[in-house]
């Protein structure tokens, strides 16, 4: 059996176990914290997942401006792997997400102070890395002090 057709079967599954969580949590609208601490993230931190948020993580304290070396609890690579976030930002921090390393290739999505995104909230091409949609395309992670940009 082919990786790529494992990953996709694993992504169709996932999406529909993403959904369904989705409709319980917030009936389908994901809503922001009125703390300061995202879900799942310890306070101060910046999260990403590799699933469904509390699926494997790999947690921030400060910005990355590269994420290839960088690992979630599963083992497997950060870079262009990430499909939710939870921002628990103890300085009011926005976690402003990039296609590339070193900040570069735009804008993937950005997170403000204690609220989450959620994969299902996040638009994907089923092609890792290739600077479409929003899962699987992050490789670095940008801390700001808020912004006028629009973030989840």
């Amino acid at each position: 059996m082919s990786t790529i057709g494992t990953k996709s079967r694993f992504r169709r599954k996932f999406a529909a176990v993403a959904g369904a969580t989705a409709l319980l949590v917030g009936g389908g609208i994901a809503t922001a914290s009125t703390a300061s601490a995202g879900p799942v993230c310890p306070s101060g931190y910046h999260c990403l997942f590799e699933g469904n948020i509390g699926v494997s993580v790999h947690n921030y304290y400060n910005s990355d401006p590269d994420f290839t070396n960088d690992v979630f609890t599963s083992g497997r690579g950060v870079n262009d792997n990430s499909w939710a976030a939870s921002n628990s930002s103890s300085g009011g921090y926005e976690s402003h997400y990039y296609y590339d390393v070193n900040y570069g290739g735009g804008l993937v999505f950005c997170v403000n102070p204690g609220s989450v995104v959620y994969p299902d909230q996040l638009s994907d091409d089923f092609v890792d890395g290739n600077h479409n949609g929003q899962r699987d395309e992050a490789s670095s992670l940008l801390m700001r002090p808020s912004t006028t940009i629009s973030c989840f």
